[in-house]
């Protein structure tokens, strides 16, 4: 996989540093050099909504997070190979997206979520 050190970087941020606007930057990065910008279906477009989904939850804006987390599914099941190359329990993530975005419909406080690492 390439940036596989960018990748860790994401990881690191996201699990201990709990920068998710931080996360974003790193994911863009990786996204462009990897794809020049023509497509959505990539794994880091994946985890980038992901993270940018948190970043609104914490920050109380339920109707964005709930937003970008329901498009951080499109093209999930297509890219959960790339995520299983980074040691992340891809069903797992998705489940814990599908029960964030439930939690986000009543409203519920924030907490955090971590990436599901083997």
């Amino acid at each position: 996989m390439k940036n596989k050190e960018k990748y860790m970087e994401f990881i690191d941020t996201f699990q201990i540093q709990r920068d998710f606007f931080k996360c974003h930057e790193i994911l863009e990065e990786i996204w462009i050099e990897e794809t020049k910008c023509e497509t959505r279906k990539h794994v880091s477009i994946n985890l980038l909504l992901i993270a940018v989904g948190l970043y609104h939850w914490r920050n109380k804006n339920y109707k964005g997070a709930i937003q970008v987390l329901e498009n951080s599914l499109n093209n999930y099941d297509e890219v959960s190979k790339d995520i299983e190359k980074l040691n992340i329990d891809s069903k797992y993530l998705k489940q814990k997206v599908l029960n964030t975005i439930e939690s986000l419909k009543i409203k519920k406080e924030y907490e955090d979520i971590y990436l599901p690492i083997y």
